[in-house]
């Protein structure tokens, strides 16, 4: 954690430390503080081979634009490569308070559940795909695992419950909610999920504070889901050299020259 901003290793140190209602007070103080700092700040890349400066606003998932950003994933990657299916499932799977002592104590343990689980799925029917996202509950400590299962449209909650009963009893804890035909409307309904759990105010929604304070991912999708991601160090544009962080008022109004001077480059 040396290279992360300090409000992220202050935020890392209490999600893995014993937990207490006073945590999400100081992770959500110190989530602000570091929006407050990161928004506005620009990121500077330099290419030696066209003598360019690039100036990016500081990009993060605190960001409103950020909600766009999952939605351009979710509907321009994700729906192009399941537009052709007509079976889905969506499950949540719920986990209580009492099994854990910390946040990163709870991910760790749900997430080898789910680990578990998603083997025996993979198992039974080797040709799904899957997305899931995380919520946290208003505790700040238990959360919701909200899965949409992508390539059929039946699961047994008593064959979920084999492994889900090794992390929670209750049979409220595993809610097989819908069943769709449409893949847009299997999307849609994920989506309202994932939104719900990212900033669409001035407010930052807490879980998105505790996904940043243990960096944990928005969304996870299957290995089998194809990336359109396009690599930035490619040839044909030359190699981007990072300079460092300035306040974005400055690298707007800086030349070139004077950016490259402000980092003391050349």
């Amino acid at each position: 954690m040396r290279n992360y901003a300090i409000q992220l290793q202050k935020a890392y140190e209490l999600a893995t430390s014993i937990f207490s209602e006073q945590i999400l007070e100081e992770e959500r103080r110190l989530a602000i503080e570091y929006d407050n700092e990161k928004a506005n700040s620009a990121i500077i890349l330099y290419n030696q081979e066209t003598n360019k400066i690039l100036k990016l606003p500081y990009y993060m998932r605190f960001k409103r634009e950020y909600v766009k950003a999952i939605k351009r994933k979710m509907w321009c990657e994700i729906y192009p490569q399941i537009a052709y299916c007509c079976d889905f499932l969506f499950l949540t799977l719920d986990a209580s308070t009492s099994n854990y002592h910390s946040q990163s104590d709870a991910h760790r343990k749900v997430q080898k559940n789910w680990n578990s689980l998603l083997t025996r799925i993979r198992k039974k029917y080797p040709n799904v795909k899957i997305i899931k996202a995380v919520e946290w509950q208003k505790n700040g400590l238990g959360y919701h695992l909200h899965v949409l299962i992508i390539g059929i449209r039946f699961l047994p909650k008593d064959w979920i419950k084999q492994t889900w009963d090794k992390l929670e009893k209750s049979g409220w804890s595993i809610e097989i909610e819908k069943v769709f035909n449409n893949p847009k409307r299997a999307l849609s309904y994920l989506l309202k999920y994932i939104t719900k759990t990212l900033r669409q105010n001035d407010e930052i929604p807490l879980s998105l504070i505790i996904n940043w304070a243990l960096r944990l991912r928005t969304i996870a999708v299957s290995h089998s889901f194809r990336s359109s991601k396009i690599n930035s160090n490619d040839s044909s544009q030359g190699q981007w050299i990072f300079l460092g962080i300035m306040p974005l008022d400055l690298a707007e109004s800086y030349t070139d020259s004077e950016i490259l001077s402000y980092f003391e480059f050349g």
